[in-house]
């Protein structure tokens, strides 16, 4: 009981405004459980089980009702359930095979340049004895040459937007090529040695026309290739002046960006990152970067040209863009569906106080038919989006049998204004309010939602004074 009495709680936190409707409704059904309880007995054991039984009876109608709320309830959010494992269930284990399949983010960080020479020093030798005179040999020592060797910077990079199916969902993949030109020079009076290490993106799946171009000469023999790591040696005369060319073509997802490493002062620097299909409206940023310096649209208008331009500046944070994740298939959907459940008892709840107010019973049939009808258009929505009609099809084809069924079953009700308040309910739960799961901005949600409960309010309000003016129900329509 204590666990049962704990769920309600839950449940009434978790959803606070339906939760209370159902307790209230459930309230108001107990209530006009008594509506039929006369007094008819005088001595004290017939009167109370006179008012135990009209208690009980009052209980069990309150009870159903829950119940049966509760019961479609569990049926829709199965039908969620069902819907979300092949449309779309994105997850981290799903996510990270597409990554191993297909690649990682791409995260490109900057050549490095290391100079060296090699200086002869004098080394003193061991002595057997202390007394005896030092003696020295000559020795061949590496020296570090310390300089700042990248003098210019020009990065032309190009992402085609390639979205990637793992299992039953999508991921934002991509195809990049890229083409990076170092401006370098050897700024000091001495020959060196100048050992290059350009970094492979960590993890990545393939690098394809992997080619490092210095002054025009192709540089493959060199390169040694291990660790996400390029790396090759070359002599450079003093004040050298060299062009260093790279280009590949790889594969990412989710983001890209380029980094340099350490701190130095960086000239002549620009980078251009062109995107495809990402509007200029929809462009966003992995954490840590800076913001481009010049953003515009492609000639179609369909892709973004980001492009950064630094000169004399220090910094260490990444340039690059972070792809919005892809609409699953069947997003559209799966949004509506999910507000089946709440939408189900609102309307239960609603159509049961409806009832109370003009003074008829509520019969328990009834109710069940209409929430059996109401799951009806959302499990078919489930059932047929995705083979004959899509969102906007099915969405009509179930809210049509809804309502059509919906005719049928309260057309019987006494009075020409019952009936009119009944079947505005059900239109409104149809046909309005399951579109909301297409606002996908949160204001915009709960700006929807505390419209519709003000305007619930005021139905209940303006029913009950319309009620209450009228005649009694039965002396005429």
């Amino acid at each position: 009981m204590s666990t049962l009495f704990d769920k309600l709680v839950n449940w009434i936190n978790f959803e606070p405004t339906v939760g209370l409707l159902m307790l209230i409704t459930a309230i108001a059904l107990f209530g006009s459980g008594f509506r039929t309880y006369q007094q008819s007995a005088e001595n004290f054991w017939p009167w109370l089980r006179q008012l135990l039984t009209t208690s009980t009876s009052a209980l069990i109608g309150a009870a159903l009702f829950v119940g049966l709320m509760w019961a479609f309830r569990i049926v829709l959010n199965d039908n969620v359930a069902s819907f979300y494992s092949t449309h779309g269930s994105v997850s981290d284990l799903s996510r990270s095979s597409a990554q191993t399949i297909w690649g990682r983010p791409h995260q490109q960080i900057e050549l490095t340049i290391r100079h060296t020479h090699q200086v002869e020093k004098l080394e003193e030798q061991p002595r057997e004895k202390p007394e005896d005179p030092p003696t020295y040999k000559t020795v061949i020592v590496t020296e570090e040459v310390t300089q700042n060797s990248i003098i210019g910077f020009e990065g032309d990079v190009m992402m085609r937007l390639n979205e990637r199916e793992k299992g039953y969902a999508l991921y934002s993949g991509y195809i990049l090529d890229v083409k990076i030109v170092y401006d370098i020079i050897n700024d000091s009076q001495i020959y060196t040695d100048a050992e290059f290490n350009f970094p492979l993106s960590r993890g990545q799946a393939l690098f394809e026309n992997f080619v490092i171009m210095m002054d025009g000469d192709d540089m493959s023999p060199k390169l040694r290739i291990a660790n996400d790591n390029v790396s090759w040696t070359t002599k450079m005369k003093p004040q050298q002046k060299s062009q260093l060319v790279i280009t590949y073509s790889s594969r990412g997802m989710d983001y890209f960006y380029y980094q340099i490493p350490v701190q130095r002062e960086i000239k002549n620097f620009v980078l251009t990152l062109t995107i495809d299909r990402l509007p200029v409206s929809l462009i966003n940023y992995p954490d840590g970067v800076i913001t481009p310096g010049k953003i515009q649209p492609t000639e179609d208008g369909k892709g973004s040209i980001l492009t950064w331009n630094l000169d004399h500046a220090i910094t260490v944070a990444g340039m690059g863009v972070s792809l919005i994740p892809p609409e699953q298939p069947g997003a559209q959907v799966l949004r509506v569906l999910v507000i089946s459940p709440y939408a189900l008892t609102l309307l239960g709840a609603m159509l049961a106080l409806t009832m109370l107010i003009w003074g008829v019973s509520v019969r328990f049939l009834d109710l069940a038919l209409l929430s059996a009808v109401y799951s009806m258009q959302f499990l078919l929505m489930a059932a047929i989006s995705d083979l004959f009609f899509g969102f906007w099809g099915s969405l009509v084809v179930g809210a049509l049998l809804t309502l059509f069924l919906s005719y049928f079953l309260f057309r019987s009700l006494p009075t020409r204004p019952m009936r009119v308040s009944v079947y505005a309910l059900i239109v409104f739960f149809t046909l309005i309010y399951p579109l909301s799961g297409l606002l996908t901005e949160l204001s915009h949600q709960n700006a929807f939602h505390a419209l519709m409960q003000v305007g619930l309010i005021l139905y209940v309000t303006g029913l009950s004074l319309y009620v209450g003016g009228r005649k009694p129900a039965g002396s005429g329509s």
